[in-house]
């Protein structure tokens, strides 16, 4: 998968891309692993938008893409490759 959010590539599986988003949070300790972080990101996906975001329960990865999925619907970054 490939992604662009802000004029810069994050290559990789939806959830290495994710954690590597994780990690550049301000206090990246604030989410622990990656699936906190997913659901922080839904969390502010609804309030900022208004619209639901659905996510699946089963794995992270696919918790991972259905995101990014959302995410480029409301114009937050661009899906390159899947």
């Amino acid at each position: 998968m490939k992604i662009c959010i802000d004029e810069r590539a994050y290559e990789g599986s939806a959830l290495e891309i994710m954690d590597q988003l994780r990690q550049q949070t301000f206090d990246p300790t604030e989410y622990p692993d990656t699936e906190s972080y997913i659901w922080q990101l839904r969390s502010n996906y609804i309030r900022t938008t208004g619209l639901d975001c659905p996510l699946p329960e089963s794995g992270v990865e696919g918790q991972a893409l259905a995101m990014f999925a959302h995410l480029a619907k409301a114009g937050s970054l661009t899906i390159l490759e899947e």
